[in-house]
């Protein structure tokens, strides 16, 4: 594989995208996008505010504007928000650019790690695991469509996943 190509991690929100981004891109010495945050920085309010004041509509918006900039291959670890992969526009251009990981995890581990989360817009609910169980079905058809490769989170360290991606994506340290 092209050493330059992006690596693209999708899944659901709470499934590690972020920290195994980061781990990532220390061990392979490349820039970590974390698309949520640079939106965020970009436009200059959290997500949630994006929802709560310009809508759903608008965040995907500005995701698409961010697929259309990182679809270059550039040695980038690019870590999306759970759900670029509605659009297949976005998804095809981060595909164009590099290989996607699906960091795949189950609605109770999710529903654990985000436990204590309240910046998450689509979880504002009173259970949040049903809601995430709703969005699971709908968006994991998706997730594994565009992924080009699946890793299991369930009992794996952060470092294990990275390692696996790494040799997945055959890059070199």
């Amino acid at each position: 594989m092209n050493s330059f190509r992006n690596i693209v991690l999708i899944g659901f929100m709470g499934t590690g995208k972020t920290t195994v981004g980061k781990v990532l891109a220390e061990e392979l010495d490349r820039e970590f996008i974390d698309t949520d945050d640079y939106i965020e920085l970009w436009v200059g309010m959290s997500i949630k505010n994006i929802f709560e004041k310009k809508g759903e509509a608008e965040f995907r918006k500005l995701e698409a504007e961010l697929c259309k900039k990182f679809a270059n291959p550039a040695s980038k670890i690019i870590s999306t928000g759970g759900g670029m992969i509605r659009n297949a526009q976005n998804m095809n251009l981060l595909k164009q650019g590099g290989k996607v990981f699906y960091l795949k995890s189950t609605p109770e581990r999710i529903a654990y790690n985000l436990r204590y989360d309240t910046t998450r817009p689509l979880l504002a609910v009173e259970d949040k695991e049903a809601k995430i169980r709703q969005l699971l079905a709908e968006r994991t058809p998706l997730y594994q469509k565009y992924a080009d490769y699946t890793i299991d989170t369930e009992n794996k360290t952060v470092r294990e996943m990275a390692e696996k991606i790494i040799e997945l994506s055959g890059v070199r340290k």
